[in-house]
């Protein structure tokens, strides 16, 4: 293995790549739409594999991080889905902390698995981006975003 030089530039996300990343993201999106949870899984853990490293300099690293970890968020697999919300939040493209859902995400999953001083943070990231709209449900009436927003309004002043 070679080392890593501070010289290096970082690979480009070639408009081959590209289309790479887009077709393992689609396939990962249809096994999650037939309820195929392991192969979506496997198709997006496919996909973050062709990222160059280091994948954390890479904004296309967060979709796929966030929909692997919205799988195991859905099945109540707090843990792993903590993990790579968290790696999510810590990319370097600068796009993580900005994103609402991943602060939601983070929110949450602190709270599932009794960080509730990190679950106000990041909930409250998430609140200040989006508003009580973010812990509405989605298309499907899913989500029980309700329990999260009700926390944080019990836990910080001036939330309506």
């Amino acid at each position: 293995m070679g080392s890593f030089s501070k010289e290096k530039e970082f690979e480009e996300i070639t408009p081959a790549l590209k289309a790479k990343l887009d077709e393992f993201a689609e396939r990962g999106n249809q096994f999650e739409e037939e309820e195929q949870y392991e192969k979506a899984i496997q198709a997006w853990e496919e996909g973050l594999g062709l990222i160059p490293e280091p994948q954390q300099y890479y904004s296309e690293t967060i979709w796929f991080l966030a929909a692997i970890g919205d799988v195991y968020f859905e099945k109540g697999m707090y843990t792993q889905a903590h993990k790579c919300f968290d790696k999510a939040r810590g990319n370097l493209s600068g796009d993580g902390y900005g994103n609402p859902f991943i602060m939601l995400r983070l929110g949450e999953c602190c709270l599932e698995t009794g960080d509730e001083k990190n679950a106000i943070e990041y909930l409250l990231r998430a609140y200040m981006m989006e508003g009580k709209e973010i812990f509405e449900p989605d298309e499907d009436g899913e989500d029980d975003g309700q329990k999260y927003f009700d926390f944080l309004r019990m836990n910080v002043e001036h939330i309506e």
